[in-house]
């Protein structure tokens, strides 16, 4: 079947941390075909040139018209976060604009753009669809049940230091490896971009009563058990065990029973995301408190590369090198190879 195609609005935010889904996107989705990355303020170019400095001849346009008119997308995906997950101002006249051109709607947003009455009549009258994809997740209701013992699977998480920083992005890149070298690997998304890239398994744990958030995440690993019987599930981070204003990691390490983790941190990020007299939290105590936490050891370090030079990263791997003793990589420019190469020696050892 083929895949819708998508424009992916990020204007004004393409170029921040606050454009993470239009960044998930452009590097990877199964679900849709990405045709366009709109950004009035940015110039026109390759979107993932722009990110990541690879071409992948996906156009990134300052011109929604005209973004529209030579790419025909069928589907317009809000790319942008904000703080409370509201809609970005200005964003309510590009997503009424959308489905005036018949353009089927989806937000990961918690404003849910298919309860306001304007959209509504928009999508009526032009015969389109408003998809919220965290309003899926908010009466998803699956208690624990402690069937997940009974998976084989080896259970990695992803664990930052702040939010936006990267663990989605280093999660499919440990996937994409691990398929490459011929393991079976699933990744467990737990964000709503897991589920726009199209991953089979996942849960919304933002969007979800507290009480079934842990039963979301072992159900997510039972399906993808029954489903596919991976040897390796690699589970997306939340925000960070010591974010005041994002946690959302205790549950992914208490539910998901975890053989092992993996730190991804920003060693350029003066503070954590959008909250400036807030510092980033010290890497050591993090992975303190995930090794309590889980009983479990440290494998590896993905580095988040921004505001960094080449001189600025190797410096960084040696830090934590240092500080850790383990694999540490800037997946983006590197590669996640050493990383996978520490998980395949786990599962050696484990068998």
């Amino acid at each position: 079947m083929a895949k819708m195609r998508a424009l992916v609005y990020a204007d004004r935010l393409y170029n921040c941390a606050d454009g993470k889904t239009a960044h998930g996107l452009v590097r990877f989705s199964k679900k849709f075909d990405i045709v366009c990355v709109v950004d009035s303020t940015l110039p026109v170019g390759d979107a993932a040139e722009f990110l990541d400095g690879q071409k992948k001849e996906i156009p990134l346009s300052n011109n929604l018209g005209d973004a529209f008119a030579s790419t025909q997308p069928d589907t317009f995906i809000i790319g942008a976060v904000s703080e409370g997950g509201v809609l970005p101002e200005g964003y309510d006249t590009a997503v009424d604009w959308a489905l005036s051109k018949g353009l089927n709607v989806i937000s990961g947003l918690h404003e849910f753009l298919s309860d306001d009455p304007r959209f509504i009549k928009r999508a009526a009258e032009h015969h389109c669809t408003i998809t919220d994809v965290r309003k899926i997740f908010r009466d998803h209701k699956r208690f624990y049940t402690g069937e997940i013992t009974k998976v084989p699977s080896m259970r990695i998480a992803l664990i930052g230091t702040d939010s936006a920083v990267g663990k989605r992005t280093l999660a499919v890149l440990l996937v994409k490896e691990l398929q490459k070298r011929g393991r079976t690997a699933d990744m467990i998304f737990t964000g709503q971009t897991g589920w726009l890239q199209g991953w089979p398994h996942g849960v919304v744990l933002d969007a979800m009563i507290n009480d079934f958030v842990s039963g979301g995440i072992e159900g997510a690993i039972l399906d993808s058990w029954n489903d596919l019987h991976p040897e390796f599930m690699i589970i997306e981070g939340q925000g960070s065990l010591v974010h005041p204003f994002f946690p959302g990691g205790f549950e992914i390490l208490a539910a998901g029973q975890v053989q092992g983790f993996i730190l991804v941190d920003a060693p350029k990020r003066p503070h954590l995301d959008g909250f400036p007299g807030y510092p980033m939290p010290d890497p050591k105590r993090v992975v303190r408190i995930a090794e309590m936490l889980t009983e479990k050891k440290l494998i590896g370090v993905g580095i988040n590369h921004e505001k960094m030079n080449t001189s600025d990263i190797t410096r960084a791997k040696k830090m934590y090198q240092k500080m850790f003793k383990v694999p540490v990589a800037e997946p983006l420019s590197e590669g996640v190879e050493i990383l996978v190469d520490a998980l395949e020696a786990m599962s050696h050892g484990k068998k």
